[in-house]
C-alpha cells in the first residue's frame, strides 16, 4: 500500500535552481509523485539567457540589508549557506567548495562600514581588514569564509539525483499559464518556480523585471590564488568587477555588469571590452600568455528575475488549486536556494486542503 507522501501529486514548473531545489528537497522528504515541467533544464539552457542559473558565477556574498524585505531575503541565504556545509562534505561531486571571500568597497558605503543588519550575521570567520592593508583606491575590506560552486555541474547534480535516484519525471514544455497545469493535473499542489512570476492566467507578476547581466569565463594559469577565494570589487563609478572561481576545473569567471530591464540576449562587446579593462587592473594574475590576456573561453549572458518587494515564496488558491510561489531572486537564486525551498516545503505540509485530498 503506497504511503500518503508517495499519493500526493505535486507539479513544479520552473527548472533553475529554484525548482530543482524544491524538488530535491521533496525527495528528501520522502514525496515521490512529483513532476518537473520547464522548457528548459540544466543542458538544454546552458546557451539561453533566459536560463539565467547556469550563468551564475556562483558564489554567497553577503550585504548589508536596505530595507526589511533585503533584510527577510537574507535568512534564506543562512540557511543555504549552512546546508551547503553539509553538502559540501557529503556530495564533493556538486561542486559545492568553501573558500575565503573578500569585499572591497572604491568609496565609503555606511551599510557596510557600520556592519549594517544582514551583512555579518551568521557567516563564519567574518573580519575586517585593517586600511594599512587595503588596495590602493580601496577604503573598505572584510573578509569571511564562503562557497563557490560551477553552476553547470550543480544544476546537473540536482537533476541527476530527482532523475536517476529518485526516479522524478521530467517534461520538457512551455507552459503558457498556470491553468494549464491546473487544467491537465486537476488534483495536483503546484509550485511556481518561473522566475518571473507566470501567473494563473498566462499573465507575469507585475512586480517582476529582469536585470541583465554579463560575465566572463576564463581559463585561469595553473596554481593561482583564485582557485583558493573569490574577490569583489565594488567600483566608485558603480561598475563591479569580481572573481569567482569555478570548481572541479571549471574555470573562472570575471564579472559583472547589472543591466536593469536590458533585453539584448547576446554579448555586447562594449561590455566585454569594459569587463576586462577592469579586470586587468585588479586581477593580473590571471592574465595568460605573452599577449598578457585573459584566454576567454565564452561570454555568459543571463537575466535575473528580478522582484520589487523581494523574492516571493507565499502560498495561494487560484480556482480551487493551491499554488506556491517561489520566484523573484534577482542575481541571490543560488545563494538563497536552499533557505527558499524550505519555506516551500514547509508551506506544503502545512496546508491542510492539500494534506486532506490526499490522506
Amino acid at each position: 500500500m503506497q504511503t500518503s507522501k508517495e499519493n500526493r501529486e505535486i507539479v513544479i514548473v520552473g527548472a533553475g535552481v529554484i525548482g530543482l531545489t524544491c524538488g530535491y528537497q521533496l525527495a528528501l522528504k520522502g514525496y515521490k509523485n512529483v513532476i518537473i515541467i520547464s522548457k528548459d533544464f540544466p543542458t538544454t539552457g546552458l546557451r539561453k539567457a533566459e536560463y539565467t542559473s547556469s550563468k551564475s558565477g556562483a558564489h554567497f556574498r553577503p550585504f548589508p540589508s536596505r530595507n526589511s524585505d533585503q533584510y527577510r531575503d537574507s535568512r534564506y541565504t543562512r540557511s543555504t549557506y549552512n546546508y551547503f556545509k553539509r553538502l559540501a562534505v557529503e556530495h564533493p561531486e556538486s561542486s559545492v567548495k568553501f573558500m575565503k571571500g573578500i569585499d572591497y568597497l572604491e568609496y565609503p558605503d555606511p551599510l557596510y562600514m557600520k556592519l549594517g543588519k544582514g551583512y555579518h550575521e551568521g557567516v563564519d570567520d567574518f573580519k575586517l581588514i585593517p586600511k594599512k592593508k587595503l588596495p590602493r583606491n580601496v577604503v573598505f575590506g572584510a573578509t569571511y569564509k564562503t562557497w563557490c560552486m560551477n553552476s553547470p555541474v550543480y544544476l546537473e547534480f540536482l537533476q541527476n539525483e530527482l532523475d536517476m535516484k529518485y526516479g522524478y519525471k521530467f517534461i520538457f514544455k512551455n507552459v503558457p499559464s498556470l491553468s494549464i497545469i491546473a487544467e491537465t493535473y486537476p488534483h495536483a499542489l503546484i509550485i511556481n518556480a518561473t522566475g518571473m512570476g507566470l501567473q494563473y492566467d498566462g499573465s507575469y507578476d507585475p512586480s517582476c523585471y529582469q536585470i541583465r547581466g554579463q560575465t566572463l569565463l576564463v581559463r585561469p594559469p595553473l596554481n593561482n590564488k583564485y582557485e583558493r577565494c573569490t574577490v569583489t570589487y565594488q567600483m566608485a563609478n558603480g561598475e563591479w568587477s569580481f572573481v569567482i572561481p569555478r570548481p572541479l576545473s571549471g574555470g573562472v569567471i570575471i564579472g559583472g555588469t547589472k543591466v536593469v530591464n536590458g533585453k539584448n540576449p547576446n554579448p555586447d562587446p562594449v561590455e566585454t571590452k569594459n569587463l576586462i579593462e577592469n579586470a586587468k587592473k585588479r586581477f593580473p594574475e590571471l592574465l595568460l600568455g605573452s599577449k598578457n590576456e585573459f584566454e576567454i573561453r565564452r561570454v555568459n549572458v543571463g537575466f535575473r528575475p528580478a522582484r520589487r518587494g523581494g523574492a516571493k515564496v507565499k502560498k495561494s488558491v487560484v480556482a480551487g488549486t493551491t499554488i506556491i510561489d517561489c520566484y523573484g531572486f534577482a542575481g541571490s537564486g543560488m545563494e538563497m536556494s536552499w533557505g527558499a525551498a524550505e519555506k516551500v516545503v514547509s508551506l506544503l505540509e502545512n496546508d491542510e486542503a492539500f494534506q486532506r485530498s490526499k490522506l
